[in-house]
């Protein structure tokens, strides 16, 4: 420029309201017959000013309530981010409610946004199941620190409950190493960090109960455990202070001859259960994997990988067929020779996606066994329930004389048929 400055403006025209407050989707709130259930809403200010006070109704499943005030201390600055609680009420039936909050009012002011309501679901249920809990760490090679932070979990778990507590790993966040899935790098969605991951990093039922390390005022399902103390105190949470809608178990018969597991997966819930959005994710994971170059660890110290993921079904899970409040579900997995048996797990969970929200992803319920110790053969699986398989196609419908990659169906002895995904 030869030592001149180049200057730009963008002028902006058009009628643009003085206050502007724009709330966010709340995803699904829980709740019990005859009583309120209040959950944070989280909302944008485009106003001229700060918000220090909003006022809202709430809709459900279309009928609206009386308009309320809220006083939000402290106020939120232009172009920031903040929240307000609302009161839900949940009325005298169970089931799954659509939920609308609008926002009318700003600083005393009508709303003039193009946006004011935020939209959720509201889960109302007679009866609830215990909810099992699945952490989820994040690590790589690469991270100095992981090794420290994979101690606090190796240390909760080994006082947690093994039929209620389950850990997978995903070796991602920061770069990747020879241990990576395709999956590991597709939940990377997960982190709303403003666009930043990190590892290590832990999800609890990819619950979006932590505050976002780099965006400001936003929720995110991934937090970085400071020590075994703080992981065990998220755990209590999840485990004691929260109920699920549905519940599942999971049954594995392993062949040794054809190094081949099958999997099945039954579940049931409520009548307030999101059954349209829910997702059966699967993972075989292995324990005491050697590392091959682990940072973080003193020369000469042999590092070990714990909840390796060895193989899944896919990224967000599928979708489940349900049969009334009940499903069933069959998978085969192919067992490599150089995979320890012993220390292989399969881990199993209810989830949704929402490809709108990051923070939408919960992990309803999840249920697990060992390979081995906890599995039958797959004879005797068949003796117990007195079927055998008398015939297998693909998805074609064609006749196949053994298992292929894809979807098989399975016909058995009585009459049964069974739809199969081969890995």
């Amino acid at each position: 420029m030869d030592g001149y400055n180049i200057s730009i403006q963008v002028l902006v025209e058009g009628n643009f309201a003085e206050y502007d407050v724009m709330p966010s989707d709340f995803g699904t709130v829980k709740g019990t017959i005859n009583s309120n259930v209040e959950t944070s809403v989280e909302f944008t200010n485009n106003a001229v000013e700060a918000v220090s006070s909003l006022d809202y109704i709430v809709s459900v499943d279309g009928v609206a309530g009386s308009e309320q005030h809220v006083a939000i201390s402290p106020s939120v600055g232009y172009n920031k981010i903040g929240t307000f609680k609302v009161s839900i009420p949940c009325g005298s039936t169970e089931g799954l409610k659509n939920v609308k909050v609008e926002v009318t009012k700003v600083n005393g002011h009508k709303n003039g946004g193009a946006t004011i309501v935020a939209e959720g679901k509201l889960s109302v249920a007679a009866n609830v199941y215990k909810r099992n809990l699945c952490i989820e760490e994040f690590t790589t090679e690469q991270c100095g620190n992981c090794p420290r932070v994979a101690g606090y979990l190796h240390e909760y778990l080994e006082t947690a409950d093994p039929n209620r507590v389950f850990a997978v790993c995903h070796h991602a966040g920061y770069y990747t190493d020879w241990l990576t899935k395709s999956c590991d790098k597709t939940l990377l969605y997960l982190y709303n960090d403003g666009g930043r991951t990190f590892a290590p990093a832990m999800m609890f039922n990819r619950e979006p109960d932590f505050k976002s390390a780099y965006a400001t005022g936003q929720k995110n399902n991934v937090v970085l455990p400071g020590s075994t103390t703080e992981i065990s105190k998220y755990a209590s949470k999840y485990l004691n202070k929260t109920m699920a809608d549905a519940k599942l178990d999971v049954s594995v018969a392993y062949n040794e001859s054809e190094s081949k597991a099958v999997i099945v997966v039954t579940g049931e819930s409520n009548d307030a259960y999101d059954k349209e959005s829910a997702l059966l994710t699967l993972y075989l994971t292995e324990d005491n994997v050697e590392a091959k170059d682990q940072s973080g660890v003193s020369f000469g110290t042999t590092y070990y990988h714990q909840h390796v993921i060895r193989d899944f079904n896919s990224a967000w899970g599928d979708k489940v067929t349900w049969e009334g409040n009940k499903f069933s579900a069959t998978y085969e997995f192919d067992v490599d020779s150089e995979w320890k048996k012993d220390d292989l797990k399969v881990v199993a969970f209810l989830n949704k996606h929402s490809t709108k929200s990051r923070i939408d992803n919960r992990i309803e319920n999840v249920a697990g066994k060992n390979l081995v110790q906890n599995s039958t053969s797959i004879e005797s699986v068949g003796s117990a329930y007195n079927v055998v398989e008398v015939a297998r196609y693909n998805a074609a419908g064609q006749r196949i004389s053994g298992k292929q990659k894809g979807l098989n169906i399975v016909k058995l002895s009585n009459g049964k048929t069974l739809k199969i995904m081969v890995k």
